[in-house]
């Protein structure tokens, strides 16, 4: 009994960190209102925060799947294996960031583009170094003022996430997994019902973990079975007529480009439960993709495959980056409400991400992740 390995899901970590950055690319709209920017706003970059969420929806499969395989093979879950595992892959580059981010000069750090061009609080180590960031823009209501500690309240949850599956995987027994997941799923209905009145927030809403954590539930119960039967659940995806899989597909990229529509009406239960419904329509595309042998799938070699082997560096450094060549827009009064230097702008900001993502994976995190993995070797 071997773990898979699901290479379409590396993937889906690029076009979910594509989303993120299409969003936090800036563009001003012109006075005129080309239609091109309207079309840009409301289909391209409108939701991009659905990035984020489909990272969570991913993170809920893969950990789940892991933790009831090893609870499968082993009879139990090592937690000091598997959170040292987790901490070398997220900490190194997560607190080289922090690091940076606390001990640059403001004055330096406002010259280069590094401060949040609407402002924000002034980072706190104590909240920036234990990974509770994300609580402390829920305390703030509002966001930290240097980058990139703007977008780690995400890494924030899925380090809470990791910490409460650990907890809970190790304690249940493996039929009772289920149940704790549909639990989840309620739970988080329930919480971002109540959170408006415990927090009163107008800024920063559902930034914890709790008011998440169906993302990881609902992706979780597909992981579960996979892990318990993955020839199952392989058999019956395949016996889906292929044209109802890729119709499927093609229905959850509609769904992007008309998140606007279906979303955006300022009801207060669709707000509530689209968390839930989003699970539900990036787990099924998960489902579609699960079989090896399927043809619906992204292949170990594909340019998307590899760009989202290095997805965690995309989602740090791209907005660095957006933040500095912003800066250098505004300090030379360069618009970027015009294509020709919105696209630039994609280009240049998109390009130095790729680049910095890999160099820091090469050089980085990769050695730290060897090094890892000849500890653990060694151990055993």
């Amino acid at each position: 009994m071997k773990k898979l390995h699901f290479h379409s899901f590396d993937a889906f970590r690029f076009f979910a960190f594509l989303k993120v950055f299409l969003l936090h690319a800036p563009l001003v709209i012109a006075a005129s209102k080309p239609s091109w920017m309207l079309w840009m706003n409301e289909h391209i970059r409108y939701g991009g925060g659905i990035g984020v969420s489909f990272f969570f929806v991913l993170s809920g499969f893969l950990i789940t799947y892991i933790l009831t395989f090893d609870k499968k093979k082993f009879g139990n879950i090592s937690p000091k294996r598997f959170f040292i595992r987790r901490a070398f892959r997220i900490w190194p580059l997560f607190y080289a960031m922090v690091l940076i981010a606390l001990l640059i000069p403001p004055d330096f750090a406002a010259h280069i583009g590094f401060h949040m061009n609407g402002g924000g609080y002034e980072p706190s180590p104590i909240y920036s170094l234990t990974f509770t960031e994300n609580i402390h823009m829920i305390i703030q209501d509002n966001v930290p003022k240097t980058t990139p500690l703007s977008v780690f309240w995400s890494l924030c949850i899925e380090e809470h996430f990791y910490i409460l599956w650990m907890i809970f995987f190790f304690f249940l027994k493996r039929k009772w997994i289920p149940t704790f997941l549909i639990f989840s799923i309620l739970f988080a209905i329930g919480f971002r019902i109540a959170e408006p009145y415990i927090y009163n927030n107008e800024i920063v809403t559902w930034h914890g973990l709790f008011s998440n954590l169906d993302y990881f539930a609902v992706s979780g119960l597909l992981g579960f079975y996979v892990a318990e039967n993955y020839q199952k659940v392989a058999d019956f995806v395949n016996k889906i007529p292929l044209v109802y899989r890729w119709a499927y597909v093609i229905g959850v990229v509609l769904m992007l480009y008309f998140l606007a529509a279906i979303f955006e009406h300022g009801i207060w239960i669709l707000d509530v439960f689209r968390y839930t419904i989003t699970a539900i329509i990036f787990t099924g595309l998960l489902l579609v993709f699960i079989p090896q042998d399927s043809k619906i799938r992204f292949s170990e070699k594909n340019v998307f495959t590899k760009l989202g082997k290095i997805s965690y560096g995309l989602y740090v450094y791209h907005i660095i980056w957006v933040h500095v060549v912003y800066k250098f827009y505004r300090d030379y009064d360069i618009e970027v409400d015009n294509i020709r230097n919105y696209l630039l702008f994609l280009i240049i900001t998109f390009s130095s991400t790729v680049v910095t993502s890999y160099l820091s994976y090469k050089f980085f995190e990769m050695p730290i992740l060897k090094w890892r993995d000849k500890l653990f070797k060694a151990k055993n």
